[in-house]
């Protein structure tokens, strides 16, 4: 009998739950509208990095990707550096909160406290899968100088 009393206030429980509040825990799956306060990654990426000169702000370069932590926020960019049309350009990563956010004309500005020449000097990002090619290129280069054949002697020549 305690068993049946259970089962019915436990029946009586689920039934008190509104759909309405089962659907407000639902995680949504479709997104239909961009909400108000949420940006687009293709205002980023593309977006011009400026820095401040001695005759006011210069363009330094463009931000090419984003980058993501494992909670999916944004840490920081990734900036092709110098080059003319992208071509001899260095990719070099800033952090997220290195940067702030300028309107010019209607056009999203990244600001940066770093001069032109500091980017320039700066190391050069590189991804994960970039970093795994240059070890596996070393690691080739190490194999192949350990297996070459050392060149004879004249000794061993006669």
């Amino acid at each position: 009998m305690r068993t049946l009393k259970i089962l019915t206030v436990a029946a009586v429980a689920a039934l008190a739950v509104s759909p309405a509040a089962v659907a407000q825990q639902a995680k949504p799956y479709f997104f239909t509208e961009q909400q108000p306060g949420e940006k687009l990654s293709d205002s980023y990426i593309g977006a011009s990095v400026v820095a401040r000169s001695s005759e006011g702000l210069e363009n330094v370069g463009k931000v090419t990707d984003l980058l993501l932590s494992d909670s999916n926020k944004v840490v920081g960019v990734v900036v092709d550096i110098g080059g003319f049309l992208g071509v001899g350009a260095k990719p070099v990563g800033l952090s997220w909160t290195a940067l702030s956010e300028e309107q010019s004309d209607g056009e999203l500005l990244l600001l940066t406290n770093m001069t032109r020449e500091e980017l320039e000097a700066a190391p050069a990002f590189k991804t994960i899968a970039e970093k795994q090619v240059e070890q596996d290129r070393k690691m080739m280069e190490e194999k192949v100088i350990r297996e070459e054949p050392t060149p004879p002697t004249p000794q061993q020549v006669q």
